[in-house]
């Protein structure tokens, strides 16, 4: 199954930002946007990175002209990075890529194999929209591309993070009802949960009242990324419960856990007033 070239510079672009090479992976889908221009996958990519460079205002403009193309384009899955990484390399090699990364989803007839993706790029843009715009402090945009995302998405981890989100920025706003039917949605779809989500659905426990504080440091590990993840939740949960000291210092743990394209790591270092990644 041969590659195409824009599928190409995708996995190219997703490797580098793995490595943490956020300027290269942007580089790449800037010059694939030459040859692709308007490429709705390729702009997608684009803001997602952009916001890991701290770049907002550019990684809004790239999602806002990605969500822009959403009404005619057909929804079609996203490969998940466990099988980006070996297919990056088999392409190194000379070799094709083992899986086609962007199956149109009706095309997806097998459960399984859907479930393999993880994402949809429907889904993908609104939320990294969503996630562009809570980092600029604009909470009802986040709210509204965030419900995009959860209306939208597909997995269990799409559907979770997105309501995550959504229930964040609707605090930061003030709007504590229509934060709770968050959790209430949420609680219709716990029994589907799976080790992809950890870390958001944590968060939501704990601002459902299914743990304490203590409880959430308890599933902290030492991964990075679950810590920075995990670690942003608790330093909310003791800013929506008035303790903006406490918050602060949770949110300096994030810091500390280096993991710094984290989005937790991002909105934390935002809180902070503080670009320290």
């Amino acid at each position: 199954m041969a590659t195409p070239l824009r599928d190409r510079y995708i996995i190219a672009a997703r490797v580098e930002g793995y490595i943490g090479n956020h300027a290269g992976s942007v580089a790449l889908l800037t010059e694939a946007l030459e040859q692709f221009p308007g490429d709705i996958s390729v702009l997608r990519h684009r803001g997602h990175r952009r916001i890991s460079m701290r770049d907002f205002d550019g990684a809004v403009d790239d999602l806002l002209a990605s969500a822009a193309l959403l009404p005619d384009t057909e929804d079609e899955y996203e490969m998940y990075q466990r099988h980006v990484e070996p297919d990056g390399m088999r392409l190194i090699l000379g070799k094709d890529a083992e899986f086609d990364h962007h199956p149109k989803v009706a095309d997806v007839t097998d459960p399984d194999l859907a479930a393999e993706y993880n994402t949809t790029l429907h889904t993908s843009v609104w939320y990294h929209l969503g996630v562009a715009h809570y980092v600029r402090g604009e909470f009802e945009e986040t709210v509204d591309a965030m419900t995009n995302a959860h209306d939208t998405a597909r997995h269990y981890e799409g559907l979770v993070a997105s309501l995550d989100w959504t229930y964040m920025a609707l605090r930061r706003l003030g709007r504590t009802e229509d934060a709770a039917k968050i959790l209430e949605r949420f609680a219709e779809v716990v029994d589907d949960a799976d080790l992809t989500g950890l870390g958001y659905a944590d968060r939501l426990h704990l601002y459902s009242g299914d743990l304490d504080p203590e409880g959430l440091r308890a599933g902290v590990t030492d991964q990075p990324l679950v810590a920075a993840t995990i670690g942003y939740g608790l330093g909310n949960w003791y800013l929506y419960n008035g303790d903006e000291a406490t918050a602060h210092s949770v949110f300096r743990e994030v810091i500390a856990s280096g993991a710094t394209a984290a989005f937790g790591y991002i909105a934390a270092e935002v809180d902070l007033g503080a670009s320290v990644g």
